[in-house]
């Protein structure tokens, strides 16, 4: 059963990053990517929004998983991105764990309770150990895409 609206969220949006080492370079990592797949209109915009909404405060859930995000005029539509890091990121994290999965998110000015909405369902489903530990473990992006569909979003 699928609940995710694949043009929020389909295999696609699953990177690696090799390269980043710091919570910057992430975030430049994660702009350019969603502006790659067509979600935001200028990639230098959304990684300053990222970083203004990381600054009102952390967005590192716990067990080494951030929900970065920005709701912003930028945002072309919402999206739905998996970036893992082979290098640790110190993200200032609630639990103080270094980073190495994040679940962003581009949220449209218009449009942004339900999707709002969407980053309460992921920070609910992230409460269950069986799926961090999946999100955490699997590279595979078929699996990790089976695992982000038992989001039941259909919004």
């Amino acid at each position: 059963m699928r609940y995710m609206d694949p043009s929020v969220f389909n295999q696609d949006h699953i990177a690696i990053n090799d390269c980043a080492t710091t919570q910057t370079e992430a975030f430049k990592a994660i702009a350019r990517f969603a502006y790659g797949l067509g979600f935001v209109s200028d990639e230098q915009r959304y990684c300053a929004g990222l970083i203004r909404r990381e600054n009102q405060g952390t967005t590192g859930f716990k067990d080494h998983i951030a929900i970065p995000h920005c709701k912003d005029a930028v945002n072309i539509r919402p999206g739905m991105f998996v970036m893992k890091f082979d290098n640790p990121i110190d993200w200032n994290a609630l639990d103080g764990k270094p980073v190495r999965v994040a679940i962003a998110l581009t949220i449209p000015e218009k449009g942004a309770v339900e999707h709002l909405k969407l980053l309460s369902l992921i920070a609910r489903k992230l409460i269950d150990q069986t799926f961090r530990e999946g999100i955490l473990n699997q590279d595979d992006p078929e699996a990790l895409t089976k695992m982000i569909d038992q989001i039941d979003f259909r919004g």
